[in-house]
């Protein structure tokens, strides 16, 4: 399990709550004697894990049996025949039905109206300052919720640090909550703390904006799955805090926890990295959530050309992508400036660059989140 946060970070579970809606199919509601409902593979809940608490009615007990017959999670739970696990694990046949409800319209995909889609969207997003200018300008004026922001580089490239300013900026400025899942160990509160002092005069202020900032040390996959989990389910559940609303989740970095899981059982790897891509993207839409993740880069073989990690499957979870780099042509020289390249982004032109620079994370006067217009 990940450690519990660290004492310089209490954090926010405050949410928006759970903005799905909906009635499954007439195929959901009946007495199926056979595993045909209203569920799209793939989808949210093929790789969630029965537990308790992830529904109303689904008790610890309830799950031993099941894990005892083979149902381990919640596609095996909704594609069996209700009537066959009454039987086989002694269980009440209608607390199995009512939990097979509970767990299909959580989990399902239901049809949407483009126009309502369009209207929540204006509605629900904001844009986030980052703390740099120049950053901001490359990302058409900060991070957008509902959206994965990506910063991908080589090692020594600045993201643990961009990200440090971004937690920074939105924490003091906005008066807002970050959750930051440390995977590398980069997270260090004295480098926060740092940068709030160059933002902020005011000591009381620093410390506040301190508390505001939830850090979570997850050293492998599952460890990071387990917290993005309870994330949801607390927001879910409109778990309050009487510290504040959560806005941003940082995960520094996705390739650490990732890369070790793509070796021999590729296929088996493959899959728990889509299941952490649809975590952060549940996160970020259902929650108007801020979702930074840092990844490392690879060279092409054919072109030279530097490219983000994790192949082609990763390349569709992140809607904007930044490439940092040294401005200076050698290792040489130790240097704070950087160039942010856009490589991929849903409203501004790809390659275009800017410079930053990450010793003073450009520190600027704290300014308030900026409502979408006419998206």
């Amino acid at each position: 399990m990940p450690d519990t946060p660290s004492n310089i970070a209490l954090g926010s579970r405050k949410g928006d709550g759970d903005k799905r809606s909906g009635q499954p199919g007439l195929g959901c509601l009946g007495r199926p004697r056979s595993p045909v409902f209203c569920w799209h593979p793939g989808l949210a809940g093929d790789m969630v894990v029965l537990r308790a608490g992830l529904c109303p009615g689904l008790t610890e007990d309830m799950i031993q049996l099941l894990r005892a017959n083979g149902i381990r999670t919640v596609v095996d739970f909704v594609s069996s025949d209700m009537e066959d696990v009454a039987q086989k694990c002694s269980l009440s046949y209608k607390a199995l039905v009512a939990v097979r409800r509970v767990l299909l319209a959580q989990f399902s995909a239901f049809p949407a109206n483009g126009a309502d889609l369009y209207e929540e969207l204006k509605s629900s997003t904001a844009i986030l300052p980052t703390g740099s200018p120049s950053l901001d300008k490359l990302l058409d004026s900060g991070l957008y919720t509902g959206e994965v922001t990506e910063l991908m580089g080589a090692p020594g490239s600045g993201k643990t640090q961009v990200c440090l300013g971004i937690a920074a900026s939105v924490s003091l400025g906005l008066k807002q909550h970050v959750l930051f899942l440390d995977s590398t160990g980069g997270f260090t509160a004295s480098r926060l703390y740092q940068i709030l002092r160059a933002r902020a005069e005011d000591e009381e202020e620093q410390l506040e904006a301190l508390q505001r900032i939830q850090v979570i040390r997850a050293f492998d996959i599952y460890e990071v799955l387990s917290a993005l989990q309870d994330l949801r389910d607390r927001l879910s559940q409109q778990v309050m805090s009487s510290m504040g609303p959560l806005k941003v989740v940082v995960v520094d970095s996705v390739s650490a926890v990732i890369y070790p899981l793509l070796g021999g059982k590729q296929s088996e790897g493959l899959a728990i990295m889509m299941q952490l891509a649809k975590e952060l993207k549940t996160l970020a839409r259902e929650f108007s959530l801020a979702v930074v993740v840092t990844n490392q880069v690879t060279r092409d073989s054919s072109t030279g050309l530097l490219k983000p990690a994790l192949g082609r499957s990763w390349s569709f979870v992140p809607s904007t992508r930044v490439l940092l780099e040294s401005k200076e042509a050698t290792w040489e020289k130790v240097t704070t400036q950087r160039v942010a390249s856009l490589a991929k982004s849903p409203r501004q032109p790809t390659g275009i660059q800017v410079e930053l620079d990450i010793g003073n994370c450009e520190a600027q006067e704290p300014s308030p989140a900026t409502p979408t217009k006419g998206l």
